[in-house]
């Protein structure tokens, strides 16, 4: 795609990400009356006459987004291949929820569509980094996703490197930040980091970096809201909560025995996953929004931002 006045984009998705990917996708195409932006959902999402649904098919209306009907699980690859085809780019945000095999089959539904340009479902760690056998088998596949878009030239695709969505780490099914025993939990060492950023934060850096000028192309971008270590973030949460607390770390023996014991417990895979020195950090200074002067929100704006709405 050498024209970048001329796109038509197709979000897959308006859940978690998705829905602040295509406000701020909507925002920038404002500027540019010749994008236009449509985003894929289920039919049942697509024709909802009421509830929260309805709400949000009214918002994408107020945005200018058109909707396309389509189903990333049930369709097969030629199917999704048709309904790609119209358009100039894709940018996949619809998460894991479509169980193993369903990255590969909307990558691969992309190239055979022949679109010009590719933003795959990678909103996460550096899976180049992490490798294979990280404990999360969905991140295996994020390697293979990496490996179809590099062994062809085609398809021009951009992967944005964001970390943990900021809201998870203090999820309490995560099993890290522990309001009710006033306890942090460590993984794998003190000293090992994580980067966080907000899906809100992701949706305009992503905007940002689709229309960035000159194009970017066949790369992987980095953003960040924060990169703290587990003992910053015990640190963080000793100033939130104040008083007695405990600080206890997991260390990989133990972590991995959660998951021998417990093989369905996505969050103890999760936990096994981001216990290690690389790929799940990198420094914000580095990134994207750091070059580009965008502010960004950190674990300790974040707390602040959502401490009425939570335990917090």
């Amino acid at each position: 795609m050498t024209n970048s006045h001329e796109k038509s984009v197709l979000v897959l998705g308006a859940g978690e990400l998705g829905l602040p990917v295509l406000r701020a996708m909507s925002q920038k195409a404002q500027q540019n009356t010749q994008t236009k932006i449509s985003v894929l959902l289920r039919s049942e999402a697509a024709y909802a006459d009421s509830g929260a649904r309805k709400t949000r098919l009214d918002a994408l209306e107020k945005w200018g987004i058109g909707v396309v009907v389509g189903d990333l699980q049930a369709q097969s690859i030629d199917e999704l291949s048709e309904c790609f085809r119209p358009f100039d780019a894709v940018i996949n945000c619809s998460g894991f929820v479509g169980g193993p095999g369903t990255q590969r089959k909307i990558t691969q539904a992309v190239l055979n569509a022949g679109v010009a340009r590719y933003f795959p479902w990678q909103f996460g760690v550096d899976y180049d980094v992490v490798g294979k056998g990280s404990g999360q088998q969905v991140w295996d596949e994020q390697l293979e996703v990496r490996a179809l878009l590099r062994a062809q030239t085609a398809t021009e695709w951009v992967i944005v490197s964001t970390g943990m969505f900021t809201s998870y780490l203090f999820e309490p099914s995560f099993g890290v930040v522990d309001e009710a025993r006033r306890t942090v939990y460590g993984l794998g060492s003190w000293d090992y980091a994580l980067t966080l950023t907000t899906p809100d934060d992701i949706g305009t850096l992503t905007a940002e970096i689709f229309f960035h000028q000159p194009l970017l192309r066949n790369e992987i971008v980095y953003i960040a809201g924060d990169t703290l270590t587990w003992r910053a973030l015990a640190d963080l949460m000793q100033k939130r909560w104040g008083g007695e607390m405990t600080r206890q770390l997991l260390d990989n023996e133990k972590l991995r025995e959660d998951v021998r014991n417990n093989p369905d417990d996505v969050a103890a895979k999760y936990r096994l996953a981001f216990a290690r020195p690389d790929g799940v950090a990198w420094n914000k200074a580095d990134t994207f929004n750091a070059q580009q002067g965008i502010e960004t929100t950190t674990a300790a704006q974040w707390l602040t931002d959502n401490y009425a709405r939570s335990e917090y």
